[in-house]
């Protein structure tokens, strides 16, 4: 792991984002806990957490703000959001056939891209990091 406090942050933060997502899909699955609403406040609170830190450690450490996007980062967080992109359009598709045979109602659909949305880029991203691609 590195000792790099922004590079720490990012990884925590993206681990945080998907744990939660994760949490929540399941407890959907399952029928237990929370209604989906306080899990998307949920999962929010992380995310706005996740920013927050993330903009002080920017500004507390910038020289490891600078190091941490080195080129192989940057390119990891590019792969990222570009698998995060094909899977939302993957999943989108799949929740649109489902609506269209009457097996899914559409805003459930609609709102269930958004936890793919949220939690692929950095479930992608941790990954990266667990393979050695990023830091």
């Amino acid at each position: 792991m590195s000792a790099n406090p922004v590079s720490r942050a990012r990884l925590f933060g993206s681990a945080a984002i998907v744990i939660t997502t994760l949490a929540a899909l399941i407890a959907a699955v399952l029928s237990i806990g929370p209604s989906g609403l306080v899990w998307a406040g949920i999962i929010g609170a992380v995310a706005l957490g996740y920013a927050a830190l993330s903009f002080v450690l920017h500004l507390s450490y910038p020289d490891a703000a600078e190091a941490a996007w080195d080129e192989q980062n940057t390119v990891a967080h590019r792969d990222s959001l570009i698998f995060g992109f094909w899977a939302v359009l993957w999943v989108f598709l799949v929740f649109l056939a489902l609506s269209l045979t009457g097996r899914m109602d559409p805003a459930m659909a609609f709102y269930w891209l958004g936890p793919v949305l949220g939690a692929v880029p950095p479930a992608h991203y941790v990954v990266s990091v667990l393979r050695g691609r990023a830091e």
